[in-house]
């Protein structure tokens, strides 16, 4: 019921304006949190990108910690985000892996011609190569 209460909690996020109201206009502000009922909810955090910038903010809609990407983030079991380099879903070239400081840790730029990164990528554990594999989808 607990992740029921979250997922519709989000959803009021989400749905309380365009991106958020574009973040309200940046994080500027409140980030459009209108109710939480901590009797009903699982603390956690909530994890977005908009405009270029990737916001983590907790269950009282505070901002704890920003990156200079902002499109479809992932974050990693090693604490790191991954994101497409560019801000804009319809053209992103390749993937960007940040530490917590925004220093690059790791980055892929597509370069075989006439394809193209779809925005759905994941990191998973390649047993066979003792680390991590970045999988994406790429149009042709």
């Amino acid at each position: 019921m607990k992740t029921l209460h979250r997922i519709f909690g989000l959803a009021l996020l989400l749905a309380s304006g365009a991106t958020c109201a574009l973040a309200y206009e940046r994080l500027q502000g409140p980030t459009q949190l209108i109710y939480w009922d901590r009797t009903k909810t699982a603390d956690g955090y909530t994890l977005f990108g908009a405009q270029g910038i990737n916001y983590l903010i907790n269950m009282e809609g505070s901002v704890v910690h920003t990156w200079p990407l902002g499109i479809n983030p992932r974050l990693l079991d090693n604490g790191n985000l991954l994101d497409a380099v560019d801000g804009n879903i319809n053209s992103f070239q390749g993937l960007e892996e940040m530490d917590w400081n925004g220093s690059n840790a790791w980055n892929y730029t597509e370069t075989r011609t006439n394809y193209f990164p779809h925005h759905d990528f994941l990191r998973i554990y390649n047993k066979k190569l003792g680390t991590n594999t970045t999988l994406y989808i790429a149009n042709k």
